[in-house]
């Protein structure tokens, strides 16, 4: 069953948590089809100068943001993943909410820190790498510099992601991580990627934009330019599930699950 998902290329405003909760809402308002995906701290900007100014900023999820985004998803039966700065105690996660029609799917928080932005002040992801089922698939989410690491996206994979969903803020620096990461890890992994950056400037950046919906063979189905845009795709999560790919049948096929050797990997999981 294909199912319409959007992604949302935003330009927020640091520390203007506020005025990008407007913006979120009123994409939600019109957001087509049943998910939808937003950047890297789509709620509060990004290039925070430091810890106090971000905490400023961050709120906790459940929280008062997500409250408030809660209610535009069940009032438009949709389900939305979206970049924030999480606040839990004195600590600052870099992380992304799952919320939908029901509630708090979950938080993902990001594994891999750049030197970079808030990710220079933020406590390192804690919670793994989680699936969330949802009621038309299941996805996993990475942040940014996450899907630089191969190895995150096949764990996701291997638990039964059908799509990966990518909030991001890729500067100029990172073209070939924002033109190549997405389709490669399509399709070595066999699982759908969106990819929603932001674009604008901030704090002497530059954001690219180019986001992407890749389809499970890392065919780019939708993506944008350099400028805000939503766009959209249909996309078949239970396809993903379908790893034999067969190009010649009986002499051209291929499993990229099935046919790994894990007992020769061990060397990735020891240092």
């Amino acid at each position: 069953m294909n199912v319409r998902v959007s992604v949302h290329q935003m330009n927020p405003r640091r520390g203007d948590v506020d005025a990008n909760l407007e913006a979120i809402l009123e994409a939600l308002a019109g957001a087509p089809g049943s998910l939808a995906v937003f950047p890297e701290c789509a709620l509060t900007g990004y290039a925070f100068e430091s810890k106090e100014e971000a905490l400023a900023a961050a709120e906790s999820v459940p929280g008062p943001s997500t409250d408030t985004l809660l209610e535009a998803c069940r009032d438009h039966d949709v389900w939305a993943v979206v970049g924030l700065l999480e606040r839990d105690g004195d600590r600052l996660f870099n992380a992304a909410a799952v919320l939908g029609p029901e509630g708090v799917e979950g938080v993902y928080r990001k594994m891999h820190l750049p030197y970079l932005g808030v990710d220079r002040f933020a406590d390192p992801g804690d919670l793994g790498f989680p699936v969330f089922r949802l009621p038309f698939g299941t996805i996993g989410v990475l942040i940014c510099y996450d899907l630089s690491f191969p190895e995150a996206a096949r764990v996701l994979k291997l638990d039964g992601a059908q799509a990966i969903c990518v909030p991001t803020n890729w500067p100029e620096a990172a073209s070939v991580s924002c033109d190549f990461s997405p389709i490669v890890r399509a399709q070595e992994n066999h699982v759908h990627v969106l990819t929603a950056n932001r674009v604008g400037e901030e704090g002497g950046f530059r954001f690219l934009g180019r986001s992407r919906i890749c389809d499970f063979q890392g065919r780019v189905l939708a993506e944008a330019g350099g400028e805000p845009a939503v766009f959209t795709a249909e996309i078949d999560f239970a396809a993903a599930d379908h790893n034999r790919v067969v190009n010649v049948p009986g002499r051209y096929e291929l499993d990229r699950i099935a046919h790994r050797r894990p007992e020769f990997y061990a060397r990735l999981a020891t240092s």
